[in-house]
């Protein structure tokens, strides 16, 4: 009785949905009655990956972006090392989805580093852009540099001379996922007398509210990061300036 309620559930739910969605219901609904037939207990379908279970081995972290990362990774690099991590963090000043999507940056970072888990802090120097179906593309030409590496993407804060986001946000969210992005467009930061950047003090905020999402259900990977009790030493493993402008892939 229990595995017939079980598979007249997912029938519902196949007959609910439509297209892909459908299809991935169907696919679950082939496997419990394998299951079923085999005697098998049923396993749990759609079961979020582990990426780093309680208590696991220690993770590569790569953290890269803009200028945010001043603070977002001096943030991140306390939790690396209260977790026993190790963390990469590479900023480039300026820099936007294009020039990470369409230079070999990522690529070669990839490869020097292998990490086991990517963070994203990008987008805040896309704002106010009105080209958002390049930017997409660029967007998703990191996502497809990225491959099958669990990641976390941080979107823009306000900026004071941006009234209004063309859609900079939306675009990011649609292409990653809202199980993989961040929105940090509604947050109140303190910021310093630049008017841009959150003071290290707002960043460390900031990411630990990134961190408690991660945490959660609602984040694509089952990942799990104690709080940091203090601060340590950080420095950039790379940091390129406004006027670095990497290699220019050829695409």
């Amino acid at each position: 009785m229990k595995y017939f309620k079980i598979f007249l559930s997912v029938m519902v739910m196949a007959l609910a949905f439509q297209g892909a969605m459908a299809q991935e219901v169907l696919d679950s609904l082939e496997i419990i009655y394998n299951q079923i037939l085999n005697g098998e207990e049923v396993e749990n379908v759609g079961q979020k990956p582990d990426v780093q279970p309680e208590e696991s081995t220690s993770q590569r972290i790569l953290v890269f972006g803009d200028s945010m990362l001043d603070g977002v990774g001096r943030r991140f690099n306390d939790y690396a090392s209260a977790n026993g991590h190790t963390i990469f963090t590479s900023i480039w000043y300026g820099s936007t989805t294009k020039s990470w999507a369409y230079t070999t940056e990522l690529d070669r970072l990839l490869q020097k580093v292998n990490p086991t888990f990517v963070v994203v802090c990008l987008g805040t120097n896309d704002l106010g852009y009105r080209d958002i179906s390049s930017r997409s593309a660029a967007v998703k030409e990191i996502m497809r540099v990225l491959g099958d590496i669990p990641f976390v993407w941080i979107g823009p804060v306000t900026l004071r001379n941006i009234k209004q986001d063309p859609g900079i946000v939306n675009m990011i969210r649609e292409n990653v996922g809202v199980d993989r992005f961040y929105d940090s467009y509604h947050l109140k930061l303190a910021r310093f007398p630049d008017g841009i950047h959150p003071t290290f003090e707002a960043s460390a905020r900031w990411v630990d509210g990134v961190v408690t999402w991660m945490n959660s259900p609602e984040f694509a990977y089952r990942v799990h990061f104690n709080r940091p009790s203090s601060s340590v030493p950080f420095k950039n493993y790379e940091t390129h300036s406004t006027r670095y402008k990497g290699t220019q892939k050829g695409l």
